[in-house]
């Protein structure tokens, strides 16, 4: 099958590194470690498993922050070589292990996390056993080779190919009346709802938003969804960000251009602009609870000034290795900083529900339209193409590209 790989090795990384730094287009050229290669089709692994025919695959953020090369070493503990990229998917079942219980033909989105239940272990880690799959401690062994979930784990697959392997337990039915446009934007909308679950508040508070890429967007039509009652701000840079964010139900939209966002998150929120000897400025006041979608230092650093004291920032941006960021907000006036990753097991109206199933829930009833969304979309073989638009926002008006394998 075809399939776009990543076979990243010390040489290809330093190398496509240093020339990436004075021409981006290393990261997509012959010497790159990421490639469009002819792959064996993956067999099932068990009884459980399932094939699935991909029929879109999404580019994430951290699809791109890989294809730069931009990861963390420390998550490559977490991955085995050579895997195929990509992780937003939507696809049909076309072979079914006899122990699945899934149709042949069945249209499914796969949650792309591999934890204990995907590995073999019949006892469950203690993250897994109390819901929070989403930081098992065994990603690393098993019956499958190293890696988080699909996108970086060489046993399974990926969306950036023609075909890969589920486990029965993390397929989640695609209704019929959705589109599979529809249904490739439940996995980031998910993305979303599990850090506003946990850590925004029932009530009438105001939750910033910084950056308004597919995430932050989804955000805050998740927000409208699951908190009726907030208030969102959002910062988003180019103008077709901003249109959407008003769309999907932001009460005000901010262009983060020079220092002008500071002194209006302050009118917005109350708060007063102090400015320091050297540096941005420092808000006394901001906002309840900053959702940081972006993850670059920049972004981090204006997360911090721009919350309250005694408020809380939540990284969903991937932030890796930031630099320049002052982190004397978070004693000086005690701002917790919490980490997101991915999906759960949520408590929700007196029930407990799979984040990726109350995502499903969401778009399948019309709650959350994130269709406006996709902007681009590619066959496999242009995945060149696909990311060179993905990267350059301002000039293409990109929100989400989709792959189409099919």
């Amino acid at each position: 099958m075809k399939a776009v790989v990543a076979d990243i090795t010390i040489p290809r990384y330093l190398v496509t590194r240093g020339l990436g730094r004075l021409w981006r287009h290393a990261y997509l050229s012959a010497i790159s470690p990421i490639r469009l290669s002819d792959v064996p089709d993956p067999p099932l692994p068990g009884s459980e498993w399932v094939k699935v025919r991909v029929t879109r695959g999404g580019i994430c953020g951290s699809d791109l922050h890989l294809v730069l090369l931009e990861t963390s070493p420390s998550a490559s503990v977490y991955a085995s070589m050579p895997f195929v990229i990509g992780h937003e998917n939507v696809g049909v079942v076309v072979e079914a292990g006899a122990g699945s219980g899934v149709d042949v033909g069945r249209r499914v989105v796969v949650e792309p996390l591999l934890p204990c239940a995907t590995r073999g272990f019949a006892e469950p880690c203690p993250a897994c056993a109390r819901g929070a799959y989403n930081l098992c401690s065994r990603f690393a062994e098993g019956a499958l080779a190293p890696g988080l979930g699909h996108g970086a784990c060489r046993d399974v697959g990926g969306s950036w190919g023609e075909f890969m392997l589920a486990h029965r337990s993390r397929l989640i039915p695609v209704p019929d009346h959705l589109s599979d446009d529809q249904a490739v934007l439940v996995e980031p909308l998910a993305v979303a709802v599990h850090p506003i679950l946990r850590y925004v508040p029932e009530g009438s508070v105001t939750v910033l938003v910084v950056g308004a890429g597919a995430i932050g967007l989804a955000a805050v039509a998740a927000l409208r969804a699951l908190r009726p009652a907030s208030r969102t701000l959002v910062l988003a840079r180019h103008a077709h960000q901003a249109d959407l964010a008003r769309r999907l139900g932001a009460a005000e939209v901010i262009p983060p251009i020079g220092g002008a966002h500071y002194r209006e998150i302050a009118r917005l929120t109350d708060a007063r602009v102090l400015r320091p000897l050297l540096g941005p400025p420092v808000l006394t006041g901001g906002a309840d609870v900053t959702l940081e979608c972006v993850g670059t230092s920049r972004s981090i650093d204006d997360a911090l000034r721009l919350t309250r004291a005694g408020g809380s920032v939540v990284l969903a941006g991937l932030a890796a290795v930031p630099r320049g960021v002052d982190w004397t907000p978070i004693w000086l006036r005690e701002i917790a900083v919490r980490g997101t990753f991915a999906y759960a097991q949520e408590r929700v109206d007196g029930r407990t529900v799979r984040s990726m199933d109350l995502a499903m829930e969401l778009v399948a009833s019309g709650r959350v339209d994130l269709l406006p969304l996709i902007t681009h979309r590619f066959p496999l073989p242009e995945y060149r193409q696909a990311v060179e638009v993905a990267l350059d926002k301002r000039r293409h008006r990109a929100l989400k590209v989709l792959l189409q394998p099919d």
